[in-house]
């Protein structure tokens, strides 16, 4: 988190092209990766419903060959009807012994034109010949309870078998459902099966014209010709074609996986989804195949789409990053040169704050920012004018009246006179007076002094004189404490900083009927600043007071109406503020009744050595 917070102060923060730059990085990223999504989610549409469409193509050539294979079938059940010689040939096969059956059809043949295309089983191998689906035709008798086997290499009888349990109520089954599923077990216990023959079709036989049933025809088919099919259709192909019954029975499984078994998710797929949880997220397509009450159903898995738009998601990318990197590269490069212009405005501006007003920028182009260096251009000329013609002038100003001031008072008068008042004071055999007369004669010494600037020891030398003066008016009634740096002390600051704060406290704060006043001078050097704290146990100012004195302090009116407690305070902070800036000055805390502590802050200044 540190790092991110240095990251964004110092890359961010007061970077304007910086955050223009992410700011803009950001929108073309979500700009280009929404249109990369919208594109592929188009193109994964398009992939899928093409894989659909060609899914139900393969459904619809599977379901056009089981309905022609379900009418072949029907239609040979049928011509057993319309056929009497057929039909009564089948009727007496299953209604009689085998002997009476070959006796019966001897004499059909010995009294009648009978030939051997009359005959059932000659039918039946045609239709062998013919449907290579059809694995075996069993004959079912239900008067001799017998099963007759027929295939294109050997025929068997099998005479009261015993049923498999799962096929038990065959023959009840059929009467409602004639495509049965029979899965991987026989029929009978002892049925030769030399390849699977997962469902079949089947009939009830009756006779014509007292619809007594007398057995049954079964079609038992097998898978060969459809797998062959599919395999053509699929090769190559993720798709996954699956025939099954009503009841969710897989009759084949292009994958081989749920062959002759229950499909476990079965009641899944009926459900009206557009995506279905099957072994994994899949569209699925069902198609009913006529009357035959199967389904064939086509399942493509999510998988194999997301496989098939993989070069279409890497090309997406591809293009989506490539982008980027240009659009970023061309916006750093126009913002870098826009840049450039304003860190060179910048960088002489700060030049100018630190009062170099001598250079001057030269921008090229027409744009916003060159006008903009233009203006600051013709701005300086017209300050450096200023400067010249006013500022300088009215210091010029400042200067002589100062002086005419100094000029007022003959200093070796003064000096000479307070001299001689001092002697005379002395000789009469008053000493302190001699003494005060001493201090005052050298405080005015070092106020005439033409330098405005002096050391901080020097400032507090002088302040430590007037307290001294102090101390002997009010006897025993002022304590005096100072505590001043070494690092602090050789500091060059402006005369008579401190002096006229202490004044204020001793004509406004002093309680001239206590014994215990004391005021504290103390000063001290930290980061280049020297704080100088004058702090006493006076009378205090008064809340209202003390907010009347920091807005004088802070107010740059020199119309505002100022007391005489006030306006010392002021000129030390102006004379700061103009010496040293507005950062400097002095900053006030007082509590009524409990006293008051005035600080002055100003920079370090060294004297230069001669």
């Amino acid at each position: 988190m540190s790092r991110i917070r240095t990251m964004y102060r110092n890359y961010l923060k007061k970077k304007m092209f910086n955050k223009i730059l992410l700011f803009y990085s950001m929108v073309m990223v979500l700009l280009f990766i929404s249109v990369s999504v919208l594109a592929y989610r188009y193109y994964e549409q398009r992939v899928v419903q093409e894989q659909m469409d060609a899914s139900l193509q393969e459904l619809d050539i599977v379901s056009i060959n089981l309905n022609q294979q379900y009418e072949r079938l029907y239609n040979a059940v049928q011509q057993i009807y319309t056929d009497a010689m057929i039909g009564d040939d089948l009727k007496y096969f299953l209604t009689h012994e085998y002997e009476d059956f070959l006796n019966w059809r001897l004499n059909q043949y010995a009294y009648s034109y009978r030939t051997e295309r009359g005959n059932f089983d000659y039918q039946l191998r045609l239709l062998l010949k013919d449907e290579a689906s059809i694995a075996n035709v069993v004959l079912y008798s239900t008067d001799q309870d017998f099963f007759y086997v027929l295939n294109r290499e050997t025929q068997h009888f099998y005479y009261q078998p015993k049923l498999s349990v799962d096929h038990k109520d065959w023959f009840q089954r059929l009467r409602s459902a004639p495509w049965q599923y029979t899965g991987s077990e026989p029929l009978f216990e002892g049925k030769m099966d030399d390849v699977p023959t997962p469902y079949s079709y089947a009939n009830v036989l009756k006779d014509s014209v007292t619809l007594k049933q007398y057995g049954a025809i079964m079609f038992e088919l097998n898978t060969d010709r459809i797998k062959g099919l599919l395999r053509d259709r699929l090769d190559g192909k993720d798709n996954r074609i699956m025939l099954m019954t009503g009841e969710g029975q897989v009759i084949f499984d292009s994958q081989g996986k749920y062959d002759n078994t229950v499909y476990p998710y079965w009641g899944k797929m009926n459900l009206p989804e557009d995506w279905v949880n099957l072994e994994e997220r899949s569209k699925v397509q069902l198609l009913n195949i006529g009357n035959t009450g199967m389904v064939v159903a086509a399942i493509i898995p999510e998988s194999h789409i997301k496989q098939s738009l993989q070069a279409i998601r890497l090309s997406l990318i591809g293009i989506v990053i490539l982008c980027i990197i240009v659009s970023f590269a061309v916006t750093f490069t126009i913002i870098r040169r826009y840049s450039k212009k304003i860190h060179r405005l910048v960088l002489y501006m700060r030049r100018w704050q630190e009062g170099d007003l001598s250079k001057r920028i030269e921008m090229e182009g027409e744009d916003e920012l060159q006008q903009i260096s233009q203006r600051f251009n013709h701005m300086c000329d017209r300050l450096e004018s200023y400067i010249e013609t006013v500022y300088v002038s009215e210091i010029k100003q400042k200067n002589a009246q100062l002086v005419a001031l100094q000029a007022q008072i003959n200093p070796h008068f003064l000096y000479n006179t307070l001299e001689s008042i001092r002697m005379k004071a002395i000789s009469l055999g008053a000493r302190d007076v001699g003494q005060m007369i001493y201090i005052l004669a050298t405080m005015f010494r070092h106020l005439i002094k033409k330098q405005t600037h002096v050391t901080l020891a020097e400032e507090i030398e002088l302040c430590g004189m007037y307290l001294a003066l102090v101390q002997y008016r009010y006897e025993d009634k002022l304590e005096v404490e100072t505590h001043i740096e070494n690092s602090a002390a050789g500091s060059m600051i402006v005369k008579l900083l401190i002096q006229p704060i202490i004044e204020n406290y001793i004509v406004h704060g002093f309680r001239t009927n206590d014994d215990d006043n004391r005021i504290t001078i103390t000063a001290a050097e930290a980061d280049g600043v020297i704080l100088i704290r004058v702090k006493d146990n006076g009378k205090g100012i008064s809340a209202e007071r003390l907010l009347e004195l920091q807005d004088a302090l802070h107010t740059g009116d020199e119309t505002t109406e100022t007391s005489d407690q006030s306006l010392g305070l002021k000129n030390v902070h102006d004379r700061i503020r103009l010496n040293y800036g507005s950062d400097y000055g002095l900053h006030l805390i007082s509590v009524e009744g409990e006293g008051c502590e005035v600080t002055i802050s100003i920079p370090v200044t060294r004297e230069e050595a001669g």
